[in-house]
């Protein structure tokens, strides 16, 4: 991580900076010069060299918003992701807890199911479909959005979880036929079993979040904006990032989105020393993360009207409105920033009141929003709430990537009318809305390229028709959401986001011009190399290689 000293990066392709440019000098982590070919060859033949081989230099992609502490721990975890049917998500179950020669009783941790890519019906997986291969050890299973998690039996009799149990605020206990409850935990709900899983100690937390940083610079990340500073574990989560620090083991810029459930909680963080801003050479403490509702595959998104495929329905409020404003006026009193997860459009309602009352605190001849609050998600809305959110000057933390699978239940959920100005990510940048590109990693691949052709086709992954090919947006201005953009999010824009004097020397090496390829080798394209100032934070194996 030593980010001292001088080296000229040469013989590559810079599709971002005016034609002829010949190389980045680069001192003390930062970009120097930006240099003509000719320019780059006078320079004194002692200045170290690295030969980009022909590859081609971006700026460094910046994921506004993921959980990379959750990637890592989801590499060591059950991988039930693409699981076809309930039988087959036991099997895998029951061949993880096989594979590893758990001890009766211990309690094991699985994330990635979606009932919606099960052959056949498309039924929620209950205990039911786990009891016979896994009876001994309580099962944690986080559904691919983490709002619904599946238990076994073992795991609802170790919590204690009745047909009596209430409901907690913000959370639902699904039942069977029975009246019993069928294993199907719903938002806050979780928090009945969480605590059945074994604690995290600094060293184990350590190495998940040295798995989620190596991941996330393989594909290219410089930056990632995540939110895993939590009510439960910010202790040990950040005594284990500083661990890292100490060690010199930090490849990836973090910013740490702070979800934190009370104000009691935020005001115990702050006395810790973990203010706004506080942090490290490469990590610092952001924003307040408020979740304000669920997710659209669980029909936990909240919506002002019933879901149009479950009548009755219309989600989960996860927290009140007064809760809510006051840790977000709590946070915006201290110059901390606010986002909020909102997905349905009555959440999307519920943030806007929220930051309409901040806004109303600012002198009448300042501008609306300074600390840059602003809005996670943003699916499901109607084109009078972009025009507020506008109004506000807010940002909007998207995720184009969504698309890919969320096209395909929009409709079915929302109704034609609602699904038609849902997504509306294209109308956003068009509107001048800070828009910033993220993932919401595990719950999608964090791979930028992936996200990037979501965000220029509107297609799915695997090919087909686009899905409202109106929203989308041109690929440098998908680029720009993604490095300015996301920058702009954490008030790091005279910094990050451009290969430009004076900024961070960080940046992504690609074989292939994002800008320039087919269309569909936007997600085929490789990453030959991860630059974070100025310096090898992953380089893929044999190339660079003399």
């Amino acid at each position: 991580m030593q980010e001292k000293g001088e080296i000229l990066f040469v013989n590559g392709r810079f599709p971002t900076l005016p034609a002829g440019t010949g190389g980045v000098w680069v001192r003390d982590g930062r970009v120097r010069a930006v240099l003509s070919r000719r320019d780059a060859d006078a320079l004194p033949a002692a200045l170290p060299r690295v030969d980009l081989q022909g590859g081609v230099v971006l700026p460094g992609f910046n994921d506004s918003h993921l959980h990379l502490l959750d990637v890592g721990r989801g590499l060591d975890a059950i991988d039930l992701f693409g699981v076809r049917s309930p039988a087959e998500l036991a099997r895998r179950c029951a061949d993880f807890l096989q594979s590893r020669r758990l001890p009766a009783g211990r309690a094991v941790y699985g994330n990635g199911w979606n009932q919606d890519l099960f052959e056949g019906p498309h039924a929620l997986p209950t205990r039911a479909d786990l009891d016979t291969l896994c009876p001994d050890h309580p099962l944690l299973l986080d559904r691919v959005c983490g709002h619904i998690m599946l238990c076994n039996t073992a795991a609802l009799r170790a919590a204690g979880i009745t047909r009596n149990t209430p409901d907690p605020p913000g959370g639902g206990i699904d039942h069977g036929p029975d009246g019993e409850p069928n294993g199907l935990l719903r938002d806050n709900a979780v928090e009945l079993v969480r605590w059945l899983l074994p604690p995290e100690t600094i060293d184990d937390c350590a190495d998940h979040w040295r798995a989620g940083l190596a991941h996330a610079a393989a594909h290219g990340l410089t930056s990632a904006q995540t939110c895993d500073v939590r009510s439960r574990d910010w202790p040990t989560v950040l005594a284990a990032l500083e661990k890292l620090e100490a060690e010199g083991d930090l490849p990836v810029r973090l910013t740490l989105q702070c979800a934190i459930d009370t104000r009691a909680e935020l005001q115990a963080l702050w006395d810790a020393g973990y203010r706004p801003g506080a942090g490290g050479r490469r990590w610092k403490i952001g924003p307040l993360k408020l979740f304000l509702d669920g997710s659209l595959g669980a029909r936990t998104a909240w919506l002002r009207r019933d879901y149009a495929d479950a009548p009755g329905c219309r989600g989960l409020r996860c927290i009140t409105l007064p809760a809510a404003l006051a840790l977000a006026s709590m946070a915006d009193s201290a110059g901390m920033q606010v986002i909020a997860h909102a997905i349905g459009d009555a959440a999307m309602e519920e943030i806007l009141a929220i930051l309409q009352a901040l806004a109303v605190r600012r002198p009448q001849d300042g501008p609306p929003n300074p600390l840059r609050h602003g809005v996670v998600h943003c699916q499901i809305t109607t084109p009078d709430q972009w025009d507020r959110l506008a109004a506000l000057e807010a940002g909007a933390l998207v995720q184009p990537i969504f698309l890919d699978y969320d096209h395909t239940i929009v409709t079915a959920r929302c109704g034609p009318e609602l699904a038609g100005t849902s997504y509306a990510f294209g109308d956003a940048v068009r509107r001048g809305i800070h828009v910033s590109y993220g993932t919401d990693a595990p719950v999608e691949s964090l791979d930028p390229l992936r996200n990037l052709y979501c965000a220029v086709t509107r297609r799915p992954l695997a090919g087909g028709d686009p899905w409202q090919p109106e929203q989308a947006v041109s690929r440098s201005q998908a680029l720009a959401c993604y490095t300015q953009g996301s920058a702009w999010q954490e008030f790091a824009e005279q910094e990050k986001g451009r290969l430009a004097p004076g900024y961070l020397a960080d940046f992504t090496v690609l074989d292939r011009d994002p800008l320039a390829v087919p269309e569909e080798d936007i997600p085929r394209l490789r990453v030959l190399a991860t630059l974070v100032g100025g310096q090898f934070a992953y380089r893929a194996p044999g190339w660079g290689e003399s």
